[in-house]
């Protein structure tokens, strides 16, 4: 990325990002999710983080924002909400339908291409400055 006059590295480095993010998107929308949407399948399955409190503290979120991306992927018919968790009412679970699970398993091998571009040493570099 070349600086270019009068452009600020930290102007660069958001517009670059947003060019990333919006191949992701791209990516995703042919599997009828967003980038977001993604993530919050990816958290669910990959990474066991399956109850909404979970989900808004990974992505440091409040509760209702977590509820909203929640909600949307529910109607979609993507995930389901699992009710009633050890006989507390107030438990709610999360877990992919058959269908969602298709969508995000065709997104996952779309995105392993875009993947393959990054190297740990680019997240170091980015984690360093969030840091800061």
């Amino acid at each position: 990325m070349q600086q270019t006059s009068g452009v600020a590295l930290m102007s660069q480095w958001y517009l670059e990002g947003m060019y990333i993010i919006q191949q992701l998107n791209d990516i995703c929308r042919k599997h009828d999710l967003t980038y977001d949407q993604y993530l919050v399948l990816e958290q669910i399955v990959e990474e066991k983080r399956n109850t909404p409190k979970q989900i808004a503290d990974t992505f440091k979120t409040s509760a209702p924002a977590s509820s909203r991306k929640i909600n949307i992927l529910q109607r979609k018919r993507f995930i389901e909400k699992i009710h009633n968790i050890d006989g507390d009412q107030r438990t709610v679970e999360l877990d992919l339908t058959a269908s969602g699970r298709q969508h995000y398993e065709a997104a996952k091998k779309e995105l392993a291409v875009k993947n393959s571009q990054f190297k740990a040493a680019d997240i170091k570099q980015l984690a360093a400055i969030k840091e800061k």
